[in-house]
Protein backbone atom coordinates (compact mmCIF):
# COMPACT_ATOMS: atom_id res chain seq x y z
CA UNK A 1 0.00 0.00 0.00
CA UNK A 2 3.19 2.43 0.57
CA UNK A 3 3.46 2.06 -3.39
CA UNK A 4 1.65 4.99 -5.61
CA UNK A 5 1.42 3.20 -8.42
CA UNK A 6 -0.29 0.49 -6.68
CA UNK A 7 -3.06 2.62 -4.69
CA UNK A 8 -3.87 4.78 -7.78
CA UNK A 9 -4.36 1.60 -10.06
CA UNK A 10 -6.12 0.16 -7.44
CA UNK A 11 -8.28 3.48 -6.78
CA UNK A 12 -9.11 3.04 -10.78
CA UNK A 13 -9.93 -1.19 -10.66
CA UNK A 14 -12.69 -0.12 -7.30
CA UNK A 15 -14.31 2.85 -8.70
CA UNK A 16 -16.14 0.52 -11.26
CA UNK A 17 -16.63 -2.07 -8.71
CA UNK A 18 -18.47 0.22 -6.31
CA UNK A 19 -20.48 1.91 -9.01
CA UNK A 20 -21.48 -1.72 -9.74
CA UNK A 21 -22.38 -1.98 -6.61
CA UNK A 22 -24.65 0.63 -6.03
CA UNK A 23 -26.08 -0.24 -9.18
CA UNK A 24 -27.25 -3.37 -7.68
CA UNK A 25 -28.57 -2.22 -4.70
CA UNK A 26 -30.63 -0.06 -7.01
CA UNK A 27 -31.43 -3.32 -9.30
CA UNK A 28 -32.48 -5.17 -5.95
CA UNK A 29 -34.89 -2.76 -5.16
CA UNK A 30 -36.49 -2.59 -8.92
CA UNK A 31 -36.69 -6.39 -9.08
CA UNK A 32 -37.72 -6.86 -5.50
CA UNK A 33 -40.70 -3.98 -5.78
CA UNK A 34 -41.75 -6.39 -9.25
CA UNK A 35 -41.62 -8.94 -7.57
CA UNK A 36 -43.95 -7.97 -5.37
CA UNK A 37 -46.10 -6.92 -7.05
CA UNK A 38 -46.56 -9.81 -8.81
CA UNK A 39 -47.19 -12.39 -5.56
CA UNK A 40 -49.61 -9.16 -4.52
CA UNK A 41 -51.20 -9.55 -8.41
CA UNK A 42 -51.56 -13.44 -7.51
CA UNK A 43 -53.22 -12.62 -4.10
CA UNK A 44 -55.86 -10.27 -5.58
CA UNK A 45 -56.93 -12.72 -8.45
CA UNK A 46 -57.69 -15.66 -5.41
CA UNK A 47 -59.12 -13.02 -3.44
CA UNK A 48 -61.28 -11.81 -5.63
CA UNK A 49 -62.16 -15.70 -7.22
CA UNK A 50 -62.73 -16.92 -3.77
CA UNK A 51 -65.12 -13.75 -3.22
CA UNK A 52 -66.78 -14.43 -6.26
CA UNK A 53 -66.87 -18.09 -5.91
CA UNK A 54 -68.42 -17.39 -2.86
CA UNK A 55 -71.39 -15.04 -4.23
CA UNK A 56 -72.45 -17.18 -7.23
CA UNK A 57 -72.26 -21.35 -5.29
CA UNK A 58 -72.26 -19.91 -1.60
CA UNK A 59 -70.63 -21.67 1.24
CA UNK A 60 -70.43 -24.96 1.34
CA UNK A 61 -68.69 -24.92 -2.43
CA UNK A 62 -65.90 -21.69 -1.16
CA UNK A 63 -65.16 -24.54 1.54
CA UNK A 64 -64.61 -27.22 -0.52
CA UNK A 65 -62.05 -24.87 -2.96
CA UNK A 66 -60.04 -23.61 0.01
CA UNK A 67 -60.02 -27.09 1.39
CA UNK A 68 -58.63 -28.16 -2.17
CA UNK A 69 -56.21 -25.38 -2.50
CA UNK A 70 -54.89 -26.17 1.41
CA UNK A 71 -54.01 -29.87 0.46
CA UNK A 72 -52.84 -29.22 -3.24
CA UNK A 73 -51.59 -25.77 -3.36
CA UNK A 74 -48.40 -24.25 -4.23
CA UNK A 75 -44.85 -25.97 -2.52
CA UNK A 76 -43.98 -22.50 -1.44
CA UNK A 77 -47.16 -22.85 1.38
CA UNK A 78 -49.62 -20.32 0.90
CA UNK A 79 -52.09 -20.09 3.54
CA UNK A 80 -56.29 -19.92 2.99
CA UNK A 81 -58.33 -19.25 6.46
CA UNK A 82 -62.20 -19.32 6.36
CA UNK A 83 -64.17 -18.52 9.31
CA UNK A 84 -67.55 -18.62 10.60
CA UNK A 85 -69.57 -15.86 12.70
CA UNK A 86 -68.22 -17.04 15.76
CA UNK A 87 -64.11 -16.95 14.24
CA UNK A 88 -64.64 -20.94 14.07
CA UNK A 89 -62.33 -22.42 11.21
CA UNK A 90 -64.94 -23.74 8.74
CA UNK A 91 -61.66 -24.62 6.03
CA UNK A 92 -58.76 -23.92 5.42
CA UNK A 93 -54.70 -24.64 6.65
CA UNK A 94 -54.47 -22.83 10.04
CA UNK A 95 -55.50 -23.58 13.53
CA UNK A 96 -57.07 -19.69 13.80
CA UNK A 97 -57.15 -16.79 12.44
CA UNK A 98 -53.73 -14.85 13.16
CA UNK A 99 -52.56 -12.60 15.32
CA UNK A 100 -51.87 -9.41 14.02
CA UNK A 101 -53.72 -9.14 10.88
CA UNK A 102 -56.88 -7.04 10.57
CA UNK A 103 -59.02 -6.83 7.93
CA UNK A 104 -58.27 -4.43 5.41
CA UNK A 105 -59.13 -4.29 1.18
CA UNK A 106 -55.04 -3.46 1.01
CA UNK A 107 -52.76 -6.07 0.90
CA UNK A 108 -50.06 -6.54 3.75
CA UNK A 109 -46.83 -8.15 4.56
CA UNK A 110 -47.21 -9.97 7.55
CA UNK A 111 -44.69 -13.07 9.59
CA UNK A 112 -46.99 -16.21 10.00
CA UNK A 113 -45.14 -19.04 11.91
CA UNK A 114 -41.70 -16.51 10.94
CA UNK A 115 -42.72 -16.64 7.64
CA UNK A 116 -42.93 -13.58 5.21
CA UNK A 117 -46.73 -13.74 3.70
CA UNK A 118 -48.42 -10.63 1.47
CA UNK A 119 -51.90 -11.37 2.90
CA UNK A 120 -55.29 -9.87 2.52
CA UNK A 121 -58.08 -10.51 5.30
CA UNK A 122 -61.63 -9.55 4.31
CA UNK A 123 -65.38 -10.09 5.33
CA UNK A 124 -68.00 -12.15 2.93
CA UNK A 125 -71.60 -11.35 3.31
CA UNK A 126 -73.02 -13.38 5.83
CA UNK A 127 -70.21 -12.78 8.73
CA UNK A 128 -67.95 -15.20 7.19
CA UNK A 129 -63.87 -14.23 7.18
CA UNK A 130 -61.18 -15.64 4.41
CA UNK A 131 -57.95 -14.90 4.82
CA UNK A 132 -55.43 -15.69 1.72
CA UNK A 133 -51.67 -15.33 1.87
CA UNK A 134 -49.42 -15.83 -0.43
CA UNK A 135 -45.74 -16.52 0.96
CA UNK A 136 -43.07 -14.31 0.39
CA UNK A 137 -39.89 -16.36 0.70
CA UNK A 138 -39.55 -17.50 -2.67
CA UNK A 139 -38.79 -13.46 -2.88
CA UNK A 140 -36.78 -13.16 -0.64
CA UNK A 141 -34.51 -16.96 -1.59
CA UNK A 142 -34.57 -15.33 -5.29
CA UNK A 143 -33.17 -11.68 -4.01
CA UNK A 144 -30.59 -13.87 -1.39
CA UNK A 145 -29.27 -16.18 -4.28
CA UNK A 146 -29.03 -12.64 -6.60
CA UNK A 147 -27.13 -11.46 -3.40
CA UNK A 148 -25.03 -13.73 -3.48
CA UNK A 149 -23.87 -14.18 -7.15
CA UNK A 150 -23.41 -10.54 -7.14
CA UNK A 151 -21.54 -10.88 -3.98
CA UNK A 152 -19.36 -13.60 -5.74
CA UNK A 153 -18.90 -11.82 -9.21
CA UNK A 154 -17.98 -8.09 -7.03
CA UNK A 155 -15.17 -10.71 -4.75
CA UNK A 156 -13.73 -11.96 -8.47
CA UNK A 157 -13.88 -7.96 -9.76
CA UNK A 158 -12.20 -6.59 -6.73
CA UNK A 159 -9.50 -9.38 -6.71
CA UNK A 160 -8.57 -9.00 -10.60
CA UNK A 161 -8.55 -5.25 -9.60
CA UNK A 162 -5.97 -5.48 -6.93
CA UNK A 163 -4.07 -8.42 -8.84
CA UNK A 164 -4.07 -6.08 -11.95
CA UNK A 165 -2.87 -3.23 -9.56
CA UNK A 166 0.00 -5.50 -7.99
CA UNK A 167 1.38 -6.09 -11.37
CA UNK A 168 0.85 -2.62 -12.50
CA UNK A 169 2.51 -1.47 -9.81
CA UNK A 170 5.11 -4.42 -9.55
CA UNK A 171 6.38 -3.89 -12.93
CA UNK A 172 6.28 0.10 -12.32
CA UNK A 173 8.48 -0.42 -9.35
CA UNK A 174 11.43 -3.02 -10.98
CA UNK A 175 11.58 -0.31 -13.87
CA UNK A 176 11.63 2.48 -11.59
CA UNK A 177 13.88 -0.05 -8.88
CA UNK A 178 16.52 -0.22 -12.00
CA UNK A 179 16.64 3.28 -12.39
CA UNK A 180 17.70 3.99 -9.27
CA UNK A 181 20.11 1.17 -9.41
CA UNK A 182 21.30 2.95 -12.36
CA UNK A 183 20.76 7.01 -10.85
CA UNK A 184 23.26 5.07 -7.88
CA UNK A 185 26.13 3.63 -9.98
CA UNK A 186 25.95 7.25 -11.69
CA UNK A 187 26.45 9.11 -8.00
CA UNK A 188 29.37 6.41 -7.16
CA UNK A 189 31.80 4.46 -9.20
CA UNK A 190 29.98 4.64 -12.80
CA UNK A 191 30.32 8.73 -12.48
CA UNK A 192 27.99 10.98 -15.57
CA UNK A 193 29.27 8.44 -18.30
CA UNK A 194 26.58 5.49 -17.63
CA UNK A 195 22.83 5.95 -19.39
CA UNK A 196 19.59 4.99 -17.74
CA UNK A 197 17.84 1.73 -19.05
CA UNK A 198 15.18 1.68 -21.57
CA UNK A 199 11.85 0.17 -20.96
CA UNK A 200 10.27 -0.54 -24.75
CA UNK A 201 8.10 3.16 -25.75
CA UNK A 202 6.30 3.51 -21.59
CA UNK A 203 7.06 6.52 -20.11
CA UNK A 204 9.87 5.02 -17.92
CA UNK A 205 11.85 5.50 -22.13
CA UNK A 206 10.81 9.30 -22.19
CA UNK A 207 12.14 9.98 -18.39
CA UNK A 208 15.06 8.18 -18.82
CA UNK A 209 15.60 10.44 -22.12
CA UNK A 210 15.43 13.06 -20.45
CA UNK A 211 17.98 12.36 -17.02
CA UNK A 212 20.57 10.52 -19.71
CA UNK A 213 20.41 14.14 -21.29
CA UNK A 214 20.67 15.69 -17.90
CA UNK A 215 23.61 13.30 -17.34
CA UNK A 216 25.19 14.36 -20.41
CA UNK A 217 24.87 17.94 -19.41
CA UNK A 218 26.46 17.72 -16.31
CA UNK A 219 29.29 15.78 -17.32
CA UNK A 220 30.28 18.51 -20.42
CA UNK A 221 29.67 21.32 -17.61
CA UNK A 222 31.89 18.77 -15.08
CA UNK A 223 34.75 18.17 -17.64
CA UNK A 224 34.59 21.82 -18.96
CA UNK A 225 35.35 23.13 -15.65
CA UNK A 226 37.58 20.34 -14.94
CA UNK A 227 39.81 21.64 -18.02
CA UNK A 228 39.92 25.14 -17.04
CA UNK A 229 40.80 24.39 -13.26
CA UNK A 230 43.67 21.97 -14.76
CA UNK A 231 45.15 24.44 -17.53
CA UNK A 232 44.59 27.72 -14.89
CA UNK A 233 47.09 25.46 -12.48
CA UNK A 234 49.06 24.21 -15.34
CA UNK A 235 49.57 27.75 -16.79
CA UNK A 236 49.67 29.92 -13.63
CA UNK A 237 52.66 27.32 -12.51
CA UNK A 238 54.48 27.98 -15.39
CA UNK A 239 55.13 32.07 -15.08
CA UNK A 240 55.71 31.56 -11.06
CA UNK A 241 58.45 28.83 -12.13
CA UNK A 242 60.02 31.48 -14.39
CA UNK A 243 59.83 34.13 -12.11
CA UNK A 244 61.40 31.68 -9.23
CA UNK A 245 63.96 31.63 -12.22
CA UNK A 246 64.56 34.96 -13.19
CA UNK A 247 64.75 35.97 -9.17
CA UNK A 248 67.85 34.63 -8.67
CA UNK A 249 69.72 36.87 -11.49
CA UNK A 250 68.27 39.71 -8.88
CA UNK A 251 70.30 41.27 -6.40
CA UNK A 252 68.04 40.62 -3.36
CA UNK A 253 69.10 40.43 0.20
CA UNK A 254 68.07 36.67 1.72
CA UNK A 255 65.14 38.60 3.59
CA UNK A 256 63.29 39.78 0.67
CA UNK A 257 63.98 36.72 -1.44
CA UNK A 258 62.67 34.21 1.43
CA UNK A 259 59.39 36.48 1.80
CA UNK A 260 59.33 36.52 -2.63
CA UNK A 261 60.10 32.69 -2.28
CA UNK A 262 56.90 32.57 0.72
CA UNK A 263 54.48 34.54 -1.28
CA UNK A 264 54.70 31.98 -4.62
CA UNK A 265 54.95 28.65 -2.59
CA UNK A 266 51.69 30.00 -0.72
CA UNK A 267 50.20 31.05 -4.24
CA UNK A 268 51.26 27.30 -5.78
CA UNK A 269 49.25 25.79 -2.65
CA UNK A 270 46.49 28.01 -3.47
CA UNK A 271 46.14 26.45 -6.48
CA UNK A 272 46.48 22.55 -5.58
CA UNK A 273 43.73 23.51 -2.52
CA UNK A 274 41.61 24.75 -5.11
CA UNK A 275 42.21 21.49 -7.49
CA UNK A 276 41.93 19.71 -4.85
CA UNK A 277 38.40 20.52 -3.58
CA UNK A 278 37.24 20.51 -6.95
CA UNK A 279 38.38 16.84 -6.66
CA UNK A 280 36.54 15.61 -3.95
CA UNK A 281 33.83 17.53 -4.61
CA UNK A 282 33.58 15.33 -8.12
CA UNK A 283 34.07 12.21 -5.97
CA UNK A 284 31.60 13.19 -3.39
CA UNK A 285 30.04 9.72 -1.97
CA UNK A 286 31.84 7.47 -4.11
CA UNK A 287 32.76 4.54 -1.87
CA UNK A 288 34.17 2.21 -4.18
CA UNK A 289 37.78 3.62 -3.86
CA UNK A 290 37.31 3.61 0.08
CA UNK A 291 38.45 1.02 1.84
CA UNK A 292 38.07 0.15 6.53
CA UNK A 293 40.04 2.48 8.52
CA UNK A 294 40.65 3.25 12.43
CA UNK A 295 39.59 7.05 12.47
CA UNK A 296 40.87 6.90 16.16
CA UNK A 297 44.33 5.70 14.83
CA UNK A 298 44.90 8.02 12.36
CA UNK A 299 43.98 10.74 14.91
CA UNK A 300 46.32 9.78 17.66
CA UNK A 301 49.44 9.54 14.45
CA UNK A 302 48.45 12.56 13.58
CA UNK A 303 48.53 14.27 16.83
CA UNK A 304 51.91 12.18 17.43
CA UNK A 305 53.53 14.10 14.48
CA UNK A 306 52.27 17.93 15.67
CA UNK A 307 53.10 17.42 19.37
CA UNK A 308 56.60 18.84 18.98
CA UNK A 309 55.18 22.02 16.64
CA UNK A 310 52.41 22.59 19.39
CA UNK A 311 55.14 22.21 22.15
CA UNK A 312 57.19 24.84 20.68
CA UNK A 313 54.94 27.41 19.88
CA UNK A 314 53.50 27.01 23.61
CA UNK A 315 50.13 25.08 22.88
CA UNK A 316 49.11 21.40 24.07
CA UNK A 317 47.34 18.88 21.80
CA UNK A 318 45.07 16.14 23.93
CA UNK A 319 43.31 13.63 22.79
CA UNK A 320 40.26 11.42 23.57
CA UNK A 321 39.89 8.17 21.57
CA UNK A 322 37.75 5.33 21.88
CA UNK A 323 38.39 2.31 20.33
CA UNK A 324 37.21 0.28 17.33
CA UNK A 325 36.54 3.40 15.81
CA UNK A 326 36.33 1.86 11.88
CA UNK A 327 34.60 3.70 8.95
CA UNK A 328 35.11 3.51 5.34
CA UNK A 329 37.95 5.64 4.17
CA UNK A 330 41.20 7.20 2.59
CA UNK A 331 43.54 6.77 5.09
CA UNK A 332 45.88 9.85 3.80
CA UNK A 333 42.71 12.18 2.90
CA UNK A 334 41.46 11.75 6.71
CA UNK A 335 44.99 12.70 7.56
CA UNK A 336 44.85 15.65 5.64
CA UNK A 337 41.83 16.59 7.19
CA UNK A 338 43.14 16.44 10.63
CA UNK A 339 46.22 18.00 9.61
CA UNK A 340 44.36 21.05 8.64
CA UNK A 341 41.70 21.08 11.64
CA UNK A 342 44.94 21.04 13.69
CA UNK A 343 46.88 23.74 12.09
CA UNK A 344 43.67 25.56 12.14
CA UNK A 345 43.65 25.33 15.78
CA UNK A 346 47.47 25.75 15.86
CA UNK A 347 47.25 29.03 13.79
CA UNK A 348 43.84 30.73 16.04
CA UNK A 349 44.75 30.16 19.30
CA UNK A 350 47.36 31.80 21.66
CA UNK A 351 50.29 30.35 23.92
CA UNK A 352 49.19 28.12 26.89
CA UNK A 353 46.05 27.26 24.80
CA UNK A 354 45.12 23.39 24.24
CA UNK A 355 43.99 21.56 21.37
CA UNK A 356 41.31 18.72 22.01
CA UNK A 357 40.80 15.97 19.54
CA UNK A 358 38.40 13.26 20.39
CA UNK A 359 37.01 10.86 18.30
CA UNK A 360 34.04 9.12 20.25
CA UNK A 361 31.92 5.75 18.77
CA UNK A 362 28.24 6.86 19.43
CA UNK A 363 26.11 3.88 18.45
CA UNK A 364 25.89 3.50 14.53
CA UNK A 365 28.57 7.04 14.06
CA UNK A 366 31.53 7.79 14.77
CA UNK A 367 32.25 11.90 15.97
CA UNK A 368 35.58 13.21 15.43
CA UNK A 369 35.74 16.74 17.21
CA UNK A 370 39.21 19.06 16.99
CA UNK A 371 38.27 22.03 19.87
CA UNK A 372 40.48 24.74 20.82
CA UNK A 373 39.99 26.93 24.07
CA UNK A 374 41.51 30.19 21.41
CA UNK A 375 39.09 33.37 21.19
CA UNK A 376 36.46 31.33 18.91
CA UNK A 377 34.58 33.27 16.06
CA UNK A 378 31.56 35.25 15.82
CA UNK A 379 28.19 33.48 15.65
CA UNK A 380 27.41 35.27 12.39
CA UNK A 381 30.40 33.96 10.32
CA UNK A 382 29.65 30.12 11.54
CA UNK A 383 27.61 29.29 8.58
CA UNK A 384 30.09 30.81 6.35
CA UNK A 385 33.12 29.04 7.94
CA UNK A 386 33.41 26.14 5.17
CA UNK A 387 32.59 28.80 2.17
CA UNK A 388 35.88 28.93 0.20
CA UNK A 389 37.78 31.99 1.51
CA UNK A 390 35.84 32.92 4.08
CA UNK A 391 38.13 34.11 7.22
CA UNK A 392 36.95 35.99 10.54
CA UNK A 393 37.17 39.72 10.65
CA UNK A 394 40.36 39.85 12.93
CA UNK A 395 42.28 37.14 10.74
CA UNK A 396 43.97 39.63 8.37
CA UNK A 397 47.42 39.09 10.06
CA UNK A 398 47.53 35.49 9.91
CA UNK A 399 48.67 33.54 6.66
CA UNK A 400 46.00 31.91 4.35
CA UNK A 401 43.47 32.07 2.32
CA UNK A 402 40.52 30.78 4.15
CA UNK A 403 40.74 27.31 2.16
CA UNK A 404 41.47 25.19 5.01
CA UNK A 405 38.21 24.03 6.08
CA UNK A 406 36.88 24.50 2.47
CA UNK A 407 39.25 21.35 1.96
CA UNK A 408 37.74 19.55 5.27
CA UNK A 409 34.54 20.00 4.21
CA UNK A 410 35.04 18.90 0.95
CA UNK A 411 37.22 15.19 2.24
CA UNK A 412 33.92 14.92 5.17
CA UNK A 413 31.50 14.90 2.43
CA UNK A 414 33.96 12.78 0.11
CA UNK A 415 32.98 10.23 2.85
CA UNK A 416 29.86 10.59 3.54
CA UNK A 417 30.61 12.49 6.49
CA UNK A 418 28.70 15.40 7.79
CA UNK A 419 30.71 18.55 8.91
CA UNK A 420 29.64 21.52 10.75
CA UNK A 421 30.85 23.92 13.69
CA UNK A 422 28.65 23.65 16.57
CA UNK A 423 28.34 26.55 19.10
CA UNK A 424 30.91 26.11 22.12
CA UNK A 425 31.13 28.09 25.51
CA UNK A 426 35.12 28.95 24.85
CA UNK A 427 36.96 28.60 21.76
CA UNK A 428 36.50 26.80 18.84
CA UNK A 429 35.03 23.35 17.68
CA UNK A 430 34.96 21.82 14.33
CA UNK A 431 32.65 18.35 14.31
CA UNK A 432 33.02 15.62 11.77
CA UNK A 433 30.33 13.07 12.11
CA UNK A 434 31.04 9.52 9.37
CA UNK A 435 28.53 6.21 9.53
CA UNK A 436 30.77 3.26 11.48
CA UNK A 437 31.67 0.73 9.05
CA UNK A 438 29.46 -1.58 10.83
CA UNK A 439 26.55 0.05 9.72
CA UNK A 440 27.59 0.30 5.72
CA UNK A 441 24.92 -0.95 3.56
Amino acid sequence: MRNGTFRSVALVALVPLVMAVAGVLVLQSQLRARLVEAVQTRLLAEAQGFAALYDQRRIVALREAIAYRSTRGDPAGSVYVLTDRAGAVLAGNLDGWPDGIAVQDAPQQVQIDGRPFLARAQDLRGGFGLLVGVSLLPVEQTLAQMRRVFAAFGLAMLVAGLAAAWGVARQAQRRTARMNAALAQVGGAGGLGLRMPREGGSEHAELADHIDAMLARIAHLFDAHQRLGNAVAHEMRTPLARIRTRLDALDLDAVARAGLDDEIRATIRLFDSLLSIAQMDAEAGNTTTLHPVDLGQIAAGIVELYQPVAEEEGRRITTKIDPDTQILGDEHLLAQLLSNLIENGLKYTRPGDTITVTVRRDGALVRLRVQDDGPGVDDALREQLFTPFARGYDTGSKPGHGLGLSLVRAIALRHGAIPRAPATEKGFAIEVEALHFSAQE
